[in-house]
């Protein structure tokens, strides 16, 4: 494995594994462990398609482009405004959801007031995002590491105490619940453009993409097992908030703080480039229009499950269904000029259009 495809890995994997992973036990435990592990599967499949959708669309880019530029080349430069809100508005919600997650961690650690954690986090982490991708990429590789490790080291923690009676209970009545929760967990192709770039092209990237999904759809089925067998209905909004002892809230502060903090540096940097290179606003600009509205409501210290559950369910349903319209009228003019085609043809698209209408519809209807 050369460095180039293990650093693309380890930044594809390290945007997919964050926050979602911390609220996915108390998601799936709404429906029933085995019919909220059946839909992370079939959302974990569709989520491997548009991600690898997104980079069909990006393969016709010589240059760095975000979703933006690259959707809104097919669907029309009207709807590229739409198409920015939509993927600031789905960024904004995890920035939001990841410095919450972070401070709250730092208040338990240092025993610090919310508002002054969450500005102590958006100033140490803003060097980092200034600095650009590079400074990034090289701490990507071994901080996810140091994530699969604390995760795994987390749900063994518990295993003593899963129970089978746990397993078998559900409700039929909301098989839909965990959706939101689940398609934010899996959200990885908002840096397919950067990982590209990381590779030198398009080479190895469908290699890279499914064995990224691979891997965090097996992190997330031992994570899940792990903490529903444990607690059942008693499994907390965060997971790792379900015991109460010293040696267990470090172990679990920890691993909350990297599962948070590397895909918020990620995905800050990635809004940042959107306003740069698709829009040409300076740096400096584009970085205080990146950081500085989900710092500003993240003060306010709102429900972090409720963020998860309405950013995946609206916003990236929408940004994935504006994906699909894209590649649909990108097939019918390129044709035989498609340089990275997904296999499957219409039914592929119709499948995945399908899941994320389905989770649309229910999570509005949910809301109302």
């Amino acid at each position: 494995m050369d460095r180039k495809y293990l650093a693309a890995l380890s930044t594809t994997v390290g945007t997919i594994v964050g926050g979602g992973i911390l609220a996915l036990p108390y998601a799936i435990e709404k429906s029933g462990f085995f019919e909220g592990i059946a839909l992370l599967v079939l959302i974990g499949s569709a989520s491997i398609l548009i991600t690898m959708y997104t980079g069909e669309l990006s393969s016709h880019f010589k240059k760095l482009h975000q979703l933006p530029v690259i959707i809104s080349k097919y669907t029309g430069k009207r709807l590229r405004i739409l198409i920015l809100i939509f993927q600031v508005l789905t960024i904004y919600g995890a920035q939001i959801a990841y410095l919450t997650g972070i401070a709250l961690v730092m208040v338990f650690l240092f025993h610090l007031p919310y508002a002054v954690s969450v500005l102590l986090v958006f100033l140490l982490t803003l060097p980092l995002i200034y600095k650009g991708y590079k400074l990034v990429e090289d701490a990507e590789t071994p901080l996810l590491f140091i994530k699969i490790a604390l995760i795994v080291a987390a749900a063994l923690s518990v295993l003593t105490i899963v129970k089978d009676a746990n397993f078998y209970l559900y409700n039929i009545t909301d098989l839909f619940g965990p959706f939101g929760i689940i398609l934010f967990s899996f959200t990885g192709y908002t840096v397919i453009p950067e990982v590209k770039e990381e590779l030198g092209g398009m080479d190895k990237l469908a290699s890279v993409i499914i064995v990224s999904y691979i891997i965090s759809i097996l992190i997330y089925v031992f994570f899940s097992f792990a903490f529903v067998g444990a607690f059942g209905h008693s499994v907390s909004i965060v997971a790792t908030d379900g015991i109460h002892s010293i040696y267990y809230e470090i172990l679990f502060s920890l691993t909350t703080l990297f599962l948070l903090l590397t895909p918020y540096i990620a995905l800050s940097l990635v809004l940042a480039d959107s306003f740069t290179y698709d829009f040409g606003i300076g740096r400096k600009p584009s970085m205080f229009l990146s950081l500085a509205a989900p710092f500003a409501i993240a003060l306010f210290d709102l429900n972090f499950e409720s963020i998860l559950d309405f950013t995946g369910g609206i916003f990236i349903s929408l940004l994935a269904i504006l994906i699909l319209f894209a590649v649909f009228i990108e097939r019918r003019k390129a044709k035989n000029k498609i340089k990275y085609l997904v296999p499957g043809g219409i039914y592929l698209i119709v499948f995945t259009f399908a899941v994320m209408l389905l989770g649309l519809v229910y999570t509005v209807y949910s809301i109302i």
